[in-house]
């Protein structure tokens, strides 16, 4: 009766000689794709929800902005990503403003008012009062009011009664404005905007490379 034969080739013989199906390989470059391409609109749709003048889609677009950045942050990793939320977050402060105003001078309608009073600014101004502007709607005939003024719009050589010109958006989403107060963005600030932009994309792509190299 012959012995048992010992097994040399172990328990795990029948495991290793299994061949094992090849996984999917990782494309990193495909959420990379993504992210790098609907940040920038994202953040612009953010910023133009800023202009509006409901709180609630101010907020929205604050929310829907951090939410943006916080992934871009966590796919460029924590050093990089810091960068590119702070780039993000500087581009929509610029670039908000600057489409609102461009905005609001190209398509808003300059309507004949009248300064009704004055109210009080806040301190952070340097000049302390603001402009109550009183005005017919050419279209519906209705009284439209606002208070407004900015640094060059509600000057010192005003008074109450005086005739003044109100910028009107058709479309209600910004506040109305003094003519005088009312200006396309300036090159200055579409450059800084477009620089912006460009090294967040930038920082962002950099720091997915980092994370797969």
């Amino acid at each position: 009766m012959s012995s048992p034969q010992p097994d040399f080739l172990g328990p795990d013989a029948a495991y290793q000689a299994t061949p094992q199906k090849p996984g999917k390989p990782r494309r990193p470059w495909r959420a990379t794709l993504v992210v790098a391409l609907l940040l920038p609109p994202v953040l612009l749709g953010s910023g133009w929800l800023a202009q509006s003048e409901s709180t609630l889609l101010l907020l929205l677009g604050v929310v829907v902005a951090l939410a943006a950045l916080l992934v871009a942050w966590a796919y460029a990793g924590a050093g990089p990503g810091t960068f590119v939320a702070v780039l993000g977050f500087a581009f929509m402060l610029f670039v908000g403003p600057a489409m609102g105003e461009t905005v609001l001078d190209r398509h808003g309608v300059r309507t004949p008012a009248v300064v009704a009073g004055f109210g009080e600014m806040s301190a952070r101004y340097d000049r302390g009062r603001t402009c109550k502007l009183v005005w017919e709607d050419r279209d519906t005939g209705e009284i439209g009011r606002v208070e407004t003024g900015g640094l060059s719009a509600c000057t010192d050589d005003i008074k109450a009664g005086d005739p003044a010109v109100v910028v009107v958006d058709p479309t209600g989403w910004q506040f109305p404005r003094m003519a005088a107060d009312v200006k396309p963005a300036s090159t200055t600030a579409w450059a800084i905007s477009g620089g912006l932009c460009v090294a967040m994309e930038l920082m962002f792509l950099w720091g997915r490379a980092r994370k797969f190299d």
